[in-house]
This record gives structure tokens, C-alpha cells and sequence, in this order.
């Protein structure tokens, strides 16, 4: 479909912000829990670090529940996935302000991390539906201009309600949250009409996801997309432990601290729609996988000299910077040969962006010493693994 077809049904801007929220449950989910690592491990009786588990777990339930409603939308259609996923993020939510214990708790972040997953596969099938190519990059970039206001909000939202609550109402925000979101997605049409959708079973997703592996601009979009997550989630699984841990800020500094993130977010954005376009995927991809590799290597060496926190922080805000852009890009390279398995597509994606950031928010949860050293370590690697795998696409054309 074209552009001029998104904006009548509905208007563009209404798609946009309804898309952007539908891709929130994930961020909103993390940003809004992490001011209350410390109260919840007190409550749990467990270190600040192991608390990053209950991360892993939704990272993985992120990354499984993407693999099951991707084939699942591309047979029944967007709607319907999305709103079954939503009722069980709803549900899980709901049960987390129960939890008496760390296992249990992780154990619902994966239920809820599983729901939250058919909300982002339904949301990027949506956007594959109607565009493709640069103009498919800028509304990806567009809606992770929006996306990027939950870690500027979200931590705050967190800390207010630690003011006049306990843990557990966050987790009822993020019900409300979640209702809001599925009143203003009833109002967007289906986007996959029933003469486009296949009637395959698990096997045959089973085999469209081999096809879909096989493809190697979907491979390197993969692993640019996985590094980015490693770098990006080392610092958020470990941000609590750090800021509030090592650094020894309080739940109000930390919100502050985790929102400067949203200013070179907001800018890398505004960069990538209004040169997407003239320089090509492939060398904005380059520039981003430049900078983001100098800034880690910044990261690394602030950790290494025990910096003060400010002097951490810098080249931590410049990598976080280039990961909307790298990830907007990296997604439609990915998803661009697939227009008929667009959620199939978006779906392994997906799994293998979360598998990296639980894999290396894992890792990192067994780590007690050296806490900042350790995660500045994994931010380099991420952001080598991205650069390196760009250089081999651009020698390619």
C-alpha cells in the first residue's frame, strides 16, 4: 500500500501514536519497574543485583512469545493477536502484586512479557502492511520518537508512585496503562485483509521461519539488531545496581538520571527521518555503528578509572543515542524481503533482539563485584558486534 493510503484510513498521526504505544509495553514495562529494585529486593529478601533475573525473564518471555504470534498474526490477522496478548499482560500484571517471592515473580514477568510480545509483532506487521522501503525506515524512526519518551517518563512515573504506594502499583499503572493502549488501538482498522493471509500451521511457520533465517540481509539486520540490544540492555539491567547501588543515588536521582536518555534518543531520531532518505540505510547505519562503537569504548574506560558519575553517564547517553536509529534501519533491511510473512519477519527479529538482551542481563545478574566494569565490558561488545557486522554489509554492495 502507499502513504497516501495510510493517512486516509486512519489519519497518520492518529496510526503513529497508537503504533508507538502498541511498542511501549516493552520499555514501559522495564523503565517504569526499575526505581523499585531496591524496595522489592528488601521486600523479596534477595541482593539488588538478582533482581535483574526478573529482566531476563521478561527479556525471554519478550523473545518467545514474538516467535509464537508472529505466524499467528500473519494467519488471523493484527487485531485479534494483539488484544489476546493485552488481555494476558493484563492478567499477569494483576498476579505480580501478589508475588511473595523472586521465583514467582519471575516467573509472571515471563507470563506478562509474553502478552506484552503480541502487542510489538502486531505493531511492526501493521507498519509492514502499509509502507516499504525509506518510507517504511522513517515511520519505524518515527514511532521510535514517540517510543523513546517512556525512559524519559516512565522511571519518574515509577518513583511518584513509590511516593504514595508500594511496589505493587506499578504494576497496576501498567494495567491502566494497558487498557488506555486498547481503547486507541480498537479504533485502527485491520491491516491484513482475509485475502492475504495464509492458513499455515506450526509446521509450515516452523519452515518460514528457516526460510526467513536463510535470508542474508535478514541474518546481518539480526545480528546489528542484537548487538544494539546487548549494549542497550547492559545498562538497563544493570542501571539500578549502578546508579543506585554503586554510585549511591536515591530512587528520585536515578528517575532523573534514566530520563536524560530521551534527549539524544529524541535527536538521533530527528537525524535519521531527515537523512534516511538522501544517504541510504546501509550509511546511516554506518555513521550510528561509528559513533556508538567510540562512545562504548569511553564507557569502558570511565569504568576502568573509576570516573565519577557524570563522566559515565556522557558516553552512555551518546550510545543510547544511536540504537533508535540503528534499530529503525536494521528492522526494515530485515524485514524488506518478506512482505508476505511480514510478522513472521518482525517476529524472529524480535526473538533474537530479546534472546541477546536476556542472555547478557543474565549474565550480568551473576556478577556482584565489579559492577560497573562488568557492564561497561558487555556495552563494548555490544556495540563491536553491531559495527563489525555493518562493515561486512557495506563491503557487500
Amino acid at each position: 500500500m502507499s502513504t497516501n493510503k495510510v493517512t486516509r484510513a486512519p489519519k497518520y498521526s492518529y496510526l503513529l501514536i497508537v503504533l508507538a504505544a502498541l511498542t511501549m509495553f516493552p520499555p514501559m514495562s522495564i523503565d517504569m519497574y526499575l526505581p523499585s529494585f531496591p524496595a522489592l529486593a528488601d521486600y523479596l529478601h534477595v541482593h539488588i543485583v538478582d533482581m535483574q533475573l526478573s529482566l531476563t525473564s521478561f527479556m525471554a518471555g519478550m523473545g518467545l512469545g514474538q516467535l509464537f504470534y508472529g505466524p499467528i498474526s500473519d494467519r488471523f490477522g493484527r487485531k485479534n493477536p494483539a488484544y489476546f496478548g493485552i488481555a494476558v499482560f493484563v492478567v499477569a500484571s494483576i498476579l505480580c502484586t501478589a508475588a511473595t517471592n523472586l521465583p514467582i515473580l519471575i516467573a509472571l514477568r515471563f507470563l506478562q512479557a509474553f502478552g506484552a510480545s503480541a502487542a510489538l509483532v502486531c505493531s511492526r506487521a501493521i507498519v509492514r502492511d502499509l509502507l516499504s522501503g525509506v518510507e517504511m525506515a522513517k515511520m519505524m524512526s518515527a514511532m521510535s520518537m514517540i517510543f523513546i519518551f517512556a525512559p524519559a517518563f516512565a522511571p519518574t512515573i515509577g518513583t511518584l508512585i513509590l511516593h504514595f504506594a508500594s511496589w505493587q502499583g506499578i504494576f497496576l499503572a501498567l494495567v491502566v496503562f494497558a487498557v488506555v493502549v486498547t481503547i486507541g488501538f480498537s479504533r485502527i482498522p485491520e491491516s491484513l485483509p482475509r485475502e492475504l493471509r495464509n492458513d499455515h500451521g506450526l509446521a509450515q511457520a516452523g519452515q518460514a521461519y528457516k526460510e526467513i533465517l536463510k535470508n542474508s540481509e535478514f541474518r546481518s539486520s539480526a545480528i546489528v539488531m542484537m548487538g544494539t540490544s546487548v549494549l542497550t540492555f547492559s545498562y538497563v539491567s544493570s542501571s539500578p545496581a549502578v546508579v543506585m547501588g554503586s554510585f549511591h543515588q536515591s530512587h528520585n536521582a536515578f528517575a532523573l538520571i534514566f530520563g536524560m536518555i530521551s534527549i539524544p534518543l529524541l535527536v538521533s531520531n530527528r537525524v535519521n527521518i531527515a537523512l534516511v532518505g538522501k544517504f541510504g540505510l546501509q550509511k546511516m547505519l554506518r555513521g550510528f555503528t561509528i559513533v556508538q562503537t567510540i562512545a562504548s569504548l569511553f564507557v569502558f574506560l570511565a569504568a576502568i578509572f573509576h570516573a565519577p558519575l557524570w563522566a559515565l553517564l556522557i558516553p552512555i547517553v551518546i550510545c543510547f543515542g544511536c540504537s533508535p536509529g540503528m534499530g529503525g534501519n536494521a528492522m526494515t533491511l530485515g524485514m524488506h524481503p518478506f512482505p508476505e510473512k511480514a510478522a513472521s519477519a518482525a517476529a524472529m527479529l524480535g526473538f533474537l533482539q530479546f534472546l541477546a538482551s536476556a542472555t547478557i542481563s543474565a549474565l550480568l545478574s551473576t556478577m556482584h563485584q565489579h559492577t560497573v566494569i562488568n557492564m561497561s565490558v558487555a556495552m563494548v561488545f555490544g556495540a563491536l558486534l553491531s559495527f563489525m557486522q555493518v562493515r561486512k554489509l557495506m563491503r557487500k554492495l
